[in-house]
């Protein structure tokens, strides 16, 4: 297990490298326009779209500017598209672009069963996910300091990076669960990837048509709401749970499917 969860943390280590910077760089440079932005932040909020509105999940009530501020900013796609393409890549080609490549053979064939094989696995997954989080916040802080954008509450920000962990981690028992089952890591990464953009267009559809809100309950990014965290100061722990039982089911049943199949 330990020479799966080192042989996969390598390969890894340029993208985990490269998307931690690129969450760093996000979050500090998004900062840089609260000057520009911020003083009008409210007024610009309820003269938005309701679409682009809907896309962020905005609110026009924020007790503090910079924190409402920072809760779109980490609502926005290019935010959502670093940390999910880590999860989504490294989720995806676990178990299905090893067997594409056969070096699922090699590593089976030291002493580890087909379950520390999967945890080893995950675990890449998880620490590069904590690890990105933990650079969006870094670059937050950085922000705050070279911009002088006072008045964050990071135990807020702590907060939503909690949900976004969550969330992510749903979508990484999604694509486990397709990895487990295909044996082309092409195939699986576009299933993947394509299963999560409907599940945000689903999201974004319900909140910009209220005659089909419904539907937005079958999102993973329905139970992603940093606006509502800012608001009330604290997590939704029935979104929580929701993300969590979606991530475990799809995780138990990767597990299952992946002990139980022939490998070709």
């Amino acid at each position: 297990m330990k020479f799966v969860f080192l042989a996969t943390l390598r390969g890894s280590k340029v993208s985990i490298s490269s998307l931690c910077f690129a969450s760093l760089l996000f979050s500090f440079v998004f900062l840089a326009t609260f000057d520009a932005f911020g003083d009008m932040f409210f007024e610009m909020i309820e003269t938005m779209p309701q679409g682009f509105r809907a896309l962020v999940k905005a609110s026009g009530e924020y007790a503090s500017e910079e924190m409402g501020y920072l809760a779109v900013g980490f609502r926005e796609p290019i935010y959502l598209i670093i940390i999910l393409s880590f999860v989504i890549t490294s989720s995806s080609s676990a178990i299905a672009k090893e067997i594409e490549r056969g070096t699922i053979f090699l590593l089976l064939s030291r002493p580890v069963s087909r379950g520390g094989f999967f945890l080893a696995k995950l675990a890449t997954t998880l620490i590069g996910t904590v690890l990105l989080l933990c650079f969006a916040m870094l670059g937050t802080w950085l922000g705050s300091i070279v911009f002088g954008v006072n008045d964050i509450d990071y135990d807020l920000v702590f907060k939503i990076q909690i949900n976004v962990f969550f969330m992510a981690l749903a979508v990484a028992g999604i694509a486990y669960l397709m990895s487990s089952v295909l044996s082309e890591g092409g195939k699986t990464l576009a299933l993947s990837s394509g299963v999560t953009v409907l599940m945000f267009f689903i999201e974004f559809l319900s909140d910009s048509l209220p005659s089909i809100d419904w539907i937005g309950f079958i999102s993973v990014f329905h139970y992603y709401e940093p606006s509502i965290i800012v608001n009330s100061e604290s997590l939704s722990w029935v979104n929580l749970s929701i993300l969590i039982i979606v991530a475990f089911v799809g995780l138990i049943l990767a597990t299952i499917m992946f002990k139980r199949r022939d490998i070709p």
